[in-house]
């Protein structure tokens, strides 16, 4: 890929920039999520999540993709309590039609999960096809140190995933 990507840390400043691209994220979702809008027109908001942008003991990060300079898209990472510890959940990955297939969204993954020390949970609905396409492909061509899929009874709709797990330096998908 030619083109910079860049990930900018939302700041409060870009809440409605944020809300609005979450918008866009719903509106696709909703043709396998089901989500109806509210008598306003809108899909759920980020309202408890822009609250809390900026504030010291945040345990959720906002950042958009910015490519060649123009907002190509949003992320959202949070902590999550998996098996006794805090682990970082890529949450929310969201890359506006106009920039699907450049590379974004692998290059958004080397920035931040490749580029890190530490494992990751990666969550994804199994109701989502391009999605789970999306990371099944990932898992198979990105250099992942271990890629090892959760098999929990708790949350029946998902499928979970720790990658980059040091205690788990051979494990391969389940």
């Amino acid at each position: 890929m030619n083109a910079l990507v860049t990930l900018t840390s939302v700041a409060p400043a870009d809440a409605q920039l944020l809300d609005n691209l979450w918008q866009f994220y719903e509106l696709e979702s909703s043709f396998w999520s089901g989500e109806d809008i509210d008598a306003d027109g809108r899909f759920n908001s980020l309202s408890g999540f822009l609250e809390r942008l900026g504030a010291p003991d945040a345990e959720q990060w906002g950042y958009l993709l910015h490519h060649d300079g123009q907002v190509a898209g949003l992320l959202l990472i949070g902590l999550q309590q998996l098996q006794e510890r805090t682990i970082k959940e890529f949450a929310d990955l969201y890359v506006l039609p106009k920039y699907r297939g450049l590379g974004i969204a692998s290059e958004v993954l080397r920035q931040t999960v490749m580029a890190s020390d530490h494992p990751w949970l990666i969550c994804v609905f199994r109701d989502d096809r391009k999605a789970l396409r999306f990371w099944e492909r990932a898992f198979e061509r990105l250099p992942f140190s271990s890629v090892r899929e959760l098999l929990s009874q708790e949350y029946p709709d998902l499928r979970e995933f720790i990658v980059n797990d040091p205690n788990h330096l051979h494990a391969a998908m389940a």
